[in-house]
């Protein structure tokens, strides 16, 4: 393929590598504002061969030759890796991703070509035109490709080349497709990396892996003038602490006596929090301000070649190149033109700034109790929110019901935050939740939605139930309407609905080989594996079957408990009752093995002939199961239906509880972690019993009676009765409902 040369705008003007650093620190902020990122670590440029694809690979080979420890995101860079995708649509792509990549080493930068494998999208007999929704399938592939890559190489971010052409043309389409004020901001500068869930490294993930690095490249590490000023605040603490203990106050108080150490204080076992991801890969769009007129300019004043698609520019094809040619060929009204789309981008951004600071303001005076991970839950008290008449709303029920409609949208936003603790969907629609938020602040009721039913009823939204239920606190129970401003709402995952599958995780792994001692060969460690949306799992064992992931199956929860000996089995049925009530249990992740066998009679055990085959039987299968009307029935198949036969298998292990068959630890291993959530959220809301979110300080509280215990009270008196005396001042607040009890202290 030759190079295309456009005739530019007389006007247009190379970008300057200057220009092109301002707007590369203008988008690529930190992600972790109080890491101190000192190594230096390779981004990565999604480069299509087009022309904007490779002035941005030019800007990028000049901007490290110009500034060596030039920063993005929360690293100095070191370098650029090029990522070619061959879609494998058109004759010679092949030849042309090759020239691509020849171009782009020409500028220094480090070259990859992946080549999309069409034969494992397409099913037997089907060709790309019989795809419906092609570019979608398209774009899925291109970024998981993308995402795969990077990860691959420890790559964070990634650069795309969308200009301020593209930015148009999408606030345009979706100004069609009837947007609103969030999609008409069109497309966002930095984001993380769509299309890529369950990808580890790649779907916010990998930031437990790079801090336990020898040399992290996030450094969270306090310097040494900040150990320093730490160590003399402590110094003052303490000596603050030794005068309180010498006062007359605390006088009453013994260490030794009952008062401290009664065993019947002693909170309840906690389950061990997973440890919760964070990172994964960030896309930068560090040319949306700048046209493609300059683009071009760039390649054309520096020698840079590219690639021109034929298809890019036939209006029939899609809806975007059907707009393209609209806007070119024709002159659109004033308040359609380029000027004006874009500063409606820009006035749309703003109001969706306000949105989300009055939703912010609003979180603040929000009550989170929790999460606790281990469970899939959270505990939270939404503010009153009441809506006051003003004289012209008593005028205008429009004006009113305005008013009540941005108020909604505003805790719809709200809503949105909180569920997204737990949720398994990546982001609920806001439209979704504005038809929910009557539950949750009945003063927002519409007038066709009143009367409100008092108590309001548990509902779902978004893989996620909340059920209400009111507190027991010493003040009194307020009456009538006010009593909405003590419910608490019980936040969990929906429970799985029968009619769809289970959501699951099959290790390829089983043990074949033994070793020297006739013992199964242990496997490698598995790649991490996203279940259900919510818990990261990693995996190695010996078994000579496989080892499945499926939810807490009732079925086998008698056998299970009866193999655990009576010590677990009193701490099973205390973590269910207490973090787990009613169908909440049916929504933890548990560990089976494929077949019913028993772990001290494993060594012994061989798999079944031709296994993990199933030979279906031909007396009493007349039809196959996959409707192909007994043809073929007989031929083994693989075994991976659609709706499990769940009754086979064996319960070994609960994981994020803690609670494992006896002996698991010789056959198997794993880890555990939750996936990514808003950590601000749980800055900014009023938070109580703080799990792994929990300050240093907070972490404190529960130290002084394990220290107690071997040292008699002989040392650190001081420290401990002071935080003693903190703990019994804390007000105990209980929580009751119909079927479970939580207490929070």
């Amino acid at each position: 393929m030759g190079t295309l040369h456009h005739i530019v705008h007389t006007g247009a003007k190379a970008i300057s590598v200057p220009e092109f650093m301002d707007a590369v620190r203008a988008t690529c902020t930190p992600r972790f504002p109080y890491s101190r990122g000192i190594l230096h670590r390779r981004a990565a440029v999604a480069v299509s061969g087009g022309v904007d694809s490779m002035a941005l690979a030019f800007l990028c080979s000049q901007l490290r030759r110009t500034d060596p420890d030039f920063r993005i995101a929360d690293n100095p860079v070191s370098g650029f890796r090029a990522v070619i995708i061959d879609h494998s649509l058109r004759e010679g792509s092949r030849d042309e991703a090759i020239a691509v990549a020849k171009a782009v080493k020409e500028m220094g930068l480090v070259d990859e070509v992946s080549t999309i494998n069409w034969t494992k999208i397409l099913a037997e007999n089907q060709s790309l035109k019989d795809l419906t929704n092609f570019e979608s399938v398209a774009r899925t592939l291109r970024y998981r490709k993308l995402g795969a890559a990077c990860a691959s190489f420890n790559i964070v971010s990634l650069f795309l080349a969308h200009h301020e052409d593209d930015q148009y043309e999408t606030i345009l389409m979706r100004m069609l497709q009837g947007h609103g004020i969030r999609g008409l901001r069109g497309i966002r500068p930095a984001q993380d990396i769509p299309e890529c869930e369950g990808l580890f490294g790649a779907d916010k993930s990998g930031f437990v892996d790079d801090q336990a690095r020898i040399f992290p490249f996030y450094n969270f590490k306090p310097t040494r003038k900040e150990r320093e000023h730490m160590r003399r605040q402590l110094r003052g603490d303490i000596s603050k602490m030794r005068a309180e203990l010498e006062s007359d106050d605390l006088a009453p108080f013994d260490l030794d006596g009952r008062d401290y150490d009664d065993p019947k204080d002693i909170p309840p076992f906690v389950p061990r929090e997973p440890e919760i991801e964070n990172g994964g890969i960030t896309i930068y769009r560090p040319l949306l301000e700048f046209s493609k007129d300059r683009l071009i300019a760039t390649c054309l004043e520096n020698n840079v070649p590219w690639w021109e698609d034929a298809t890019n520019v036939n209006p029939t094809l899609t809806t975007r190149n059907a707009i393209r040619h609209l806007y070119r060929s024709y002159t659109l009204p004033k308040a359609l033109q380029k000027p004006a789309i874009l500063d409606l981008a820009k006035r749309c951004e703003r109001k969706v700034e306000r949105q989300e600071a009055e939703a912010n303001r609003l979180l603040s005076r929000t009550i989170i109790h929790g999460p606790q991970l281990y469970a899939g839950t959270v505990i939270v008290q939404f503010p009153e929110l009441k809506l006051p008449m003003a004289g012209r709303d008593s005028r205008s029920p429009l004006r009113r019901r305005a008013r009540i409609l941005k108020k909604r949208k505003i805790a719809a936003i709200l809503m949105r935050k909180i569920i997204l603790l737990v949720s398994p969907d990546p982001l609920p629609l806001l439209s979704t939740l504005e038809n929910l938020v009557t539950p949750l602040f009945p003063y927002l009721a519409l007038p066709e939605e009143l009367p409100v039913a008092t108590p309001p009823k548990a509902f779902s939204v978004s893989g996620v139930h909340l059920v209400p239920f009111k507190s027991t606190s010493s003040d009194s129970t307020p009456t009538g309407t006010a009593a909405h401003q003590q419910l608490n709402w019980y936040i969990s995952r929906t429970p799985y609905p029968s009619t769809k599958p289970l959501p699951r995780i099959r290790t390829p792994y089983w043990a074949s080989n033994r070793n020297k001692k006739g013992r199964w060969l242990m496997s490698e460690w598995m790649p991490w594996s996203l279940w259900d949306g919510r818990y990261w799992f990693r995996i190695k064992h010996r078994f000579p079957y496989r080892v499945l992931v499926l939810p807490y199956l009732l079925e086998h929860a008698k056998d299970f408990r009866e193999q655990l000996p009576p010590r677990d089995q009193k701490l099973l049925a205390s973590l269910l009752k207490r973090y787990a009530p009613g169908k909440v249990r049916s929504t933890l992740p548990a560990f089976y093995l494929e077949e019913p066998l028993d772990l001290l009679d494993m060594e012994n055990s061989t798999p079944r002939a031709k296994y993990p085959m199933v030979e279906w039987d031909n007396n009493n299968n007349k039809e196959d199961p996959n409707g192909n009307d007994g043809e073929g029935v007989g031929e083994p198949r693989s075994m991976h239906p659609v709706v499990m036969d769940t009754s086979k298998l064996k319960l070994i292990a609960l994981p994020t509880l803690g609670i494992n068959h006896p002996g698991l630890d010789d056959w198997m291993a794993y880890e555990t972690r939750y996936r990514k959530i808003d950590r601000n959220t749980i800055w900014t809301a009023n938070k109580f019993d703080g799990g792994p979110f929990a300050t240093p300080r907070d972490g404190a509280l529960r130290r002084p009676r394990e220290r107690s215990r071997g040292d008699g009270g002989r040392k650190g008196n001081g420290v401990r009765i002071y935080l003693l005396k903190r703990r019994r001042n804390r007000r105990r607040r209980s929580y009751v409902t119909s079927d479970y009890k939580i207490t929070d202290s």
